[in-house]
Order: C-alpha cells, then sequence, then structure tokens
C-alpha cells in the first residue's frame, strides 16, 4: 500500500463513528505520517534504511507538519520576516516570539509545530535562502589566506594557535546539585502520579536550559571563527571512542571524564564549524586522527614521549622550548593543516573552488578527483 491507498483509508476512518474524532485534527497533518511512511517503506525495499519503527511517545519529539495548505502566512510590513501565522481550524494566529526572521518576500512552503519534553513549542518554517559567501580573509600585507589552529580540550574548551583560550563552561557540574536534589526528590513521588509529572517537568526544563545555554556559546563561538579567518584547522576526534565506559580499576575517574567530554559538546562544535564554512565560504582542514600534535614541539618538530593528562606544559628536549600543552597543538594543528590545505590547492584546476572540508583521511580521493 502505498500513500494514495493509506490516504483513501484516512478519508473513511475521518467519516467512521468510531474514529470521527480524527475529523478534529487539520487532514494536512494526518496526511503527512504517511508520506513518511511511504518514503521509509521505500528506502526500507531499496535496502537503504531497517524496516519502519513505530513511533514512541518519549523516544521522539512531539510534532505536527503542515504542508502549505494547512496554514496561512502573512508578513508584517513594519517588521519584514514576521507576521501572523495560522495553523488550519485554528481561530487565532499563534502568538509566536521570533527567534529571528525570516528572509524578507519569501513564502514558507512548510511549517512544523515541535514540543519538547520541557513542554515548550517550536515553530520551525521551511523556506528557500540564499546565503552569501563572506569576504575572503588574508593576511595583513600578503594573499596567504588566514589560518587557525583550534586544539580542543577540557582544561579550556578551545585554545587557538595565539595562544587564546576559550574556558570549558562546564554546565553539567554548574546545576549538579540542583540535578541532583530533583532527581531524588523524583525518586520518592509516586509512578504515574501527578506530583512526579511535575518533577520531571522541573528536571526537563532544567536541561532544556543546559542545552540551550551551550548551543548558545558554541554558536557564538564558532561563528566569530568563521568569520575572523578563512582556514580553519581541526583535529578528527573519534569522539565515540572517547566517551567508551571504562572496566576495572578507574572507572570511576573516567566516568567523570566521560562526563565532562559529553558536557564539552565537542561533536555539536566541529558539526557547526563545517556548515558554517560551507555556507559562508571557507575551509575546514581536519587533519588525521592520529597526528602527534600534542607532544610534537612546534618549534624544532622533535616528537617527545607521550603525555599524561595532567601534563599541562612540558620542555622541548632538543631545543628547549616550553610549551603550553594546548597552545603547542594548536600550532601544530595550523601548520599541518595548511600543509594539507597547499597539497589540494595545487592539485586544482585555476577554475576551481578549494573544497570547504579537507579530511586528511580523504586526502588521496580528493586530490586525484581534483586532478
Amino acid at each position: 500500500m502505498g500513500f494514495a491507498e493509506t490516504c483513501r483509508a484516512l478519508t473513511g476512518w475521518r467519516r467512521a463513528e468510531g474514529t470521527s474524532w480524527l475529523m478534529e485534527v487539520s487532514s494536512t497533518v494526518l496526511q503527512q505520517p504517511l508520506r513518511h511512511l511511504q518514503a521509509a517503506f521505500q528506502g526500507f525495499f531499496r535496502g537503504t534504511s531497517k524496516y519502519p519503527r513505530r513511533k514512541k511517545k518519549g523516544r521522539a519529539r512531539d510534532s505536527a507538519m503542515y504542508a502549505r495548505t494547512g496554514f496561512s502566512w502573512r508578513e508584517d510590513a513594519e517588521q519584514p520576516g514576521t507576521g501572523a501565522v495560522k495553523l488550519a481550524l485554528q481561530s487565532e494566529p499563534l502568538d509566536v516570539r521570533w527567534s529571528r526572521p525570516l528572509p524578507s518576500g519569501v513564502l514558507p512552503t512548510r511549517l512544523t509545530v515541535e514540543r519538547d519534553r520541557a513542554g515548550r513549542f517550536f515553530v520551525a518554517f521551511l523556506v528557500e535562502e540564499v546565503i552569501e559567501p563572506l569576504p575572503a580573509v588574508f593576511l595583513t600585507g600578503s594573499r596567504e589566506p588566514r589560518a587557525v589552529g583550534i586544539d580542543l580540550g577540557l582544561a579550556s574548551l578551545v585554545t587557538l594557535d595565539d595562544g587564546t583560550k576559550t574556558d570549558h563552561p562546564r554546565l553539567l557540574r554548574r546545576y549538579a546539585a540542583r540535578l541532583k536534589s530533583l532527581q531524588r526528590e523524583l525518586h520518592r513521588k509516586e509512578r504515574g502520579s501527578r506530583n512526579r509529572e511535575k518533577v520531571r517537568q522541573k528536571i526537563a526544563r532544567l536541561y532544556a536550559l543546559i542545552g540551550d545555554v551551550r548551543r548558545d556559546m558554541l554558536d557564538q563561538l564558532t561563528t566569530r571563527l568563521v568569520r575572523e579567518n578563512q582556514v580553519l584547522v581541526v583535529e578528527d576526534l573519534s569522539i565515540v571512542t572517547l566517551t567508551a565506559a571504562a572496566k576495572g580499576k578507574g572507572r570511576r575517574r573516567k566516568a567523570r571524564l566521560n562526563e565532562s567530554i559529553t558536557d564539552a559538546s565537542w561533536g555539536e562544535l566541529l558539526r557547526q564549524l563545517r556548515y558554517k564554512c560551507e555556507w559562508y565560504g571557507r575551509t575546514l582542514v581536519v587533519v588525521d586522527r592520529f597526528f602527534p600534535s600534542t607532544r610534537r614541539c612546534s618549534d624544532c618538530h622533535t616528537k617527545g614521549p607521550k603525555l599524561d593528562v595532567a601534563v599541562r606544559a612540558w620542555v622541548c628536549t632538543e631545543c628547549g622550548a616550553v610549551h603550553d600543552r594546548d597552545a603547542n597543538a594548536a600550532v601544530n594543528l595550523r601548520d599541518e593543516g595548511m600543509r594539507l590545505y597547499w597539497l589540494v590547492a595545487s592539485a586544482l584546476p585555476p577554475e576551481r573552488a578549494i573544497p570547504s572540508v579537507i579530511k586528511a583521511s580523504e586526502l588521496s580521493d580528493v586530490v586525484v578527483a581534483a586532478a
């Protein structure tokens, strides 16, 4: 059965006495899951996805998707990009608190209303927006692109090659006492009671606050880095491996380390750098994860012994240079990243633009494709 058959069945259910409550919801909202179901089965039969699973309460956000015929949009002339949004079967428009205006003069083609675990409602619009690349950034007095090495850590969330450091906010640790108190209160409540649900809502709102603060901080940081630099160099991190559960002796220390890595949200930071570089015409260079950025001297390039996590500074045995652990790693990443950058740039034809992402593990494929 495809979408046409299930849509005809839906019409019958809406008219049947036992399921007449379906008439209370707009038909465009009910048809969207049928389209998703058809797409899921098509992927399954093609072998590109697994067998579709039923949507389960608590496993996914509560959402309703409206096609263009399921909502009306009237743009505000005084505040372009904002306006009145009224959903099907509603008499009054939504009271929207705009996080940012839509592109002026663009008509939304789809709208999704979501409710998260904290009980907050969000409206997401699908619009076509053309993002203009930023002007290229060069070193003063030259045509060499400005590059920055970015070392991700826990003592400092981000360390740049010039020694600038961004503190780790440690939000989970900041709110640990409040979370612990609420979790204890939750376990004292009877399952299924309204008081337990009230406490669960408090916990969800606190986690939502932590997530909002973290995303906002990362968004501002990554936007600043992308605007100020033409080439951004990071290390290829296997976060799944780094946060693997510890066994045996030292597992408690490893558990705390895993919590700090999760709280730092390195994966989200790298994701934002990747798509923003693609948007604004920048290049993200991902250095191989086995590159010894931490224990290689950035002055004489001598590779020293492995360093314990607690060692924050060390002295090169060859040239005697004193290095800050993170700043030295950022300088090494920048130098290695620029080597890879020029290797790809030299293999490209003059009319070809440098790709937005250069990954060391895929460098041979990129160079061959460029040639």
